[in-house]
């Protein structure tokens, strides 16, 4: 919930924006786990070529991808802001700068996030080989319906 001020929003301490990150990182740790359910789910309905189960099933993972993409932006930005890199080695020198006390904790939920992330875009690219697969299949009947139609038994 935004409070409104006159002119613009009060500015973000750096203590509140390194806040805002691990409740962001927390969040997309969910994301990714329910992005993982949602690969097998597809896979699933790909091997059973249920096109219109995959229609509405891809709608919301694509819904839940953009949401993840677009927490990854804003997590680079405010790494931006803090003057860190806005990627894995810019949160990995932030980690490094936190309290002793907080730094372990932290990166395990960094790790965590990372590792699910690795792990979906594993997945999601064994979906598309097996989408690719299913693809050549089709296509290479559909490339000898036409010779077994034209095939009467004669030399050609």
């Amino acid at each position: 919930m935004e409070q409104s001020h006159q002119g613009s929003a009060a500015p973000v301490s750096k203590r509140e924006q390194v806040q805002g990150l691990l409740r962001g990182i927390r969040v997309d740790i969910d994301g990714y786990k329910q992005l993982h359910g949602l690969l097998i789910r597809q896979r699933e309905l790909m091997k059973r070529r249920d096109n219109a189960g995959l229609a509405l099933h891809n709608e919301a993972q694509t819904q839940l991808c953009e949401k993840l993409m677009e927490r990854a932006k804003n997590r680079s930005r405010t790494l931006v802001a803090l003057g860190f890199t806005g990627n894995s080695k810019g949160m990995e020198d932030l980690i490094a700068r936190l309290p002793h006390a907080s730094q372990k904790q932290v990166l395990i939920l960094w790790r965590n996030l990372v590792d699910l992330v690795k792990e979906s875009q594993q997945f999601n690219e064994e979906n598309g080989k097996l989408l690719v697969s299913q693809q050549e299949v089709i296509n290479s009947l559909l490339n000898k319906q036409p010779e077994s139609q034209n095939d009467y038994g004669y030399a050609r």
